[in-house]
């Protein structure tokens, strides 16, 4: 194929471009299609974010009162040393924490906040270290109990053993561990014969 079989192609392609041009339908498509490259960019950028259940979600408390424990973990980030020990207990046991109804905030200063598996909105996580006046740079362990009460709040090395005792010798728990037996449930946090957790 010489240059000059080029020409007329060439040509056919102006007149084509200048037609849609001159309609306006060519930079409507280019507005389309600009539109959908930024959405596409848009949710890449948000989804290596996303490895848990939803986005960023807002906060009211009141939702869990007479229903949930709240067990918040206020650190700088996940690597602090009386952070980490207390959160992989926590990833070990989630039947256990799940008996005893508790709903667990992880309220860090570097990375996402969460509750349970869900990320919390960056404010959200602001609002509960004022709430509970926690200073930036600080551990703090709170267990608010299903009347909306501070059961224990405290800023040293803590096991989730003791939180686990705490909450079953609660009036409330106790009720709830007779009504389980008398229903004839299983409850995955008693201990067994041997006095081992099952």
């Amino acid at each position: 194929m010489s240059p000059g079989d080029l020409k007329p192609v060439r040509r056919q392609s102006e007149v084509f471009l200048q037609k849609r041009l001159s309609d306006g339908l060519f930079i409507g498509d280019f507005i389309t299609m600009f539109k959908t490259i930024l959405l596409a960019m848009a949710i890449s950028a948000i989804l290596p974010g996303i490895s848990r259940n939803a986005m960023a979600m807002p906060l009211d408390l009141d939702q869990f009162q007479w229903k949930n424990r709240l067990l918040f973990l206020f650190a700088p980030n996940r690597n602090h040393p009386l952070f980490e020990p207390l959160h992989k207990s926590l990833a070990a046991q989630k039947t256990e924490a799940a008996d005893r109804d508790l709903v667990v905030f992880e309220i860090l200063e570097s990375g996402p906040s969460s509750m349970n598996t869900n990320y919390l909105d960056p404010q959200a996580g602001q609002k509960l270290r004022d709430k509970f006046d926690v200073q930036r740079g600080r551990f703090a362990v709170i267990l608010v109990g299903k009347d909306g009460g501070i059961k224990l709040n405290r800023r040293d090395p803590t096991q989730l053993a003791d939180i686990f005792a705490l909450i079953d010798a609660m009036p409330m728990r106790q009720d709830e561990m007779r009504q389980k037996k008398r229903l004839g449930e299983s409850d995955p946090a008693a201990p067994n014969k041997s006095g081992d957790l099952e």
